[in-house]
């Protein structure tokens, strides 16, 4: 009897992840819960996805939006509070001698997150205060040591106030909502969904000023690697997150553009789901998310991989194929 190869690698997935119908719906009702419990918490305001970087040029991509003030230091003493369970990766919440709390993101994901992080805000985005953190020992539960981490800042003056759909908010169609998609394929991001977007409300200092809601991807560890195998590119597997987190080598060889036409760029990823997030961005808007990138040196690029635990090889590779793609949005043509 001949094997259908779809119905044979759904049947393995579904035995290796354990991917069913039951569970995808259930899937779908998380998102559906986060999205209405938060929107009753969302408030008139002036919502913005990007504002002009006038310093791009001197920005400091080592210590990030945070600066080197704010960085954790990692001798100090981390007080755990509680387990973070959403997303996939393992996460603690602790809190330092200067009753900061961070989020301690364990895994694959610390060092890309924390290098995508440094070069969207780079450009004019938004983003979390993020740090890749070697060693720190956490007191609580016996004491123990974590290695290779993101620290995550939590009470960095924003408070949280929903998420956002990549089908359904304020900026579609505009230049700077384009922008963000044309970077999240730049970084190979393979995970595009509502759980990883935040809407949060910057703090005022006056009663008086006006509320500024920022709109923006909270979650860019899914970066800097591969976006999937050939298979995912079929139904129900291309929800299956294949690819790879923080592998140079993986990026490298991957593809970035699929098409340009009619004044669209088609960017390639292999899951089904981020690419319909990244799709109908036009030409003219790929190009002007290029052109910022390509005003940022050398040593801004390398201080960025170096923020994130990479080292000068690794580095290397991905600044030579980060340019490459910078020159490919810059020369796109209708």
């Amino acid at each position: 009897m001949t094997r259908h190869p779809i119905v044979f690698a759904t049947a393995l997935v579904v035995l290796l992840f354990g991917l069913s119908p039951t569970r995808q719906a259930h899937t779908t009702q998380n998102v559906d819960k986060i999205q209405k419990t938060e929107a009753k918490d969302l408030i008139e305001g002036r919502s913005i996805m990007w504002e002009e970087p006038r310093d791009l040029e001197t920005r400091d991509l080592f210590y990030g939006v945070g600066g080197q003030k704010g960085e954790p230091d990692p001798s100090a003493k981390y007080r755990f509070i509680e387990r973070n369970k959403s997303g996939n990766s393992e996460k603690i919440v602790v809190e330092d001698n200067r009753d900061r709390r961070w989020t301690i993101k364990f895994g694959p994901e610390a060092r890309p997150e924390t290098t995508a992080s440094r070069i969207v805000w780079a450009v004019g985005y938004h983003v979390d205060q993020d740090y890749f953190v070697k060693r720190a020992h956490v007191e609580g539960r016996g004491g123990f040591d974590v290695w290779n981490v993101r620290f995550e800042r939590d009470n960095d003056g924003f408070k949280k106030v929903g998420r956002w759909s990549w089908q359904s908010n304020p900026f579609l169609g505009t230049r700077d909502f384009d922008g963000l998609k044309t970077l999240m394929a730049l970084f190979n991001n393979f995970d595009l969904k509502t759980p990883n977007t935040k809407i949060v409300r910057a703090a005022k200092k006056k009663s008086s000023e006006e509320t500024i809601l920022i709109y923006y991807v909270n979650d860019l560890g899914a970066t800097l690697g591969s976006t999937g195998a050939w298979y995912t590119d079929a139904p129900i597997l291309g929800e299956i997150p294949t690819g790879t987190k923080g592998n140079p080598k993986d990026y490298a060889r991957s593809k970035f553009i699929d098409s340009v036409g009619d004044g669209k760029v088609t960017f390639h990823n292999a899951r089904r789901r981020a690419k319909r997030a990244m799709s109908d961005v036009a030409i003219d808007n790929a190009q002007w998310i290029g052109n910022l990138l390509a005003r940022l040196s050398d040593k801004q690029f390398q201080d960025a991989f170096r923020a994130g635990g990479f080292d000068e090889e690794e580095a290397a590779t991905y600044i030579r194929t980060i340019r490459n793609r910078i020159k490919r949005l810059q020369g796109l043509s209708r």
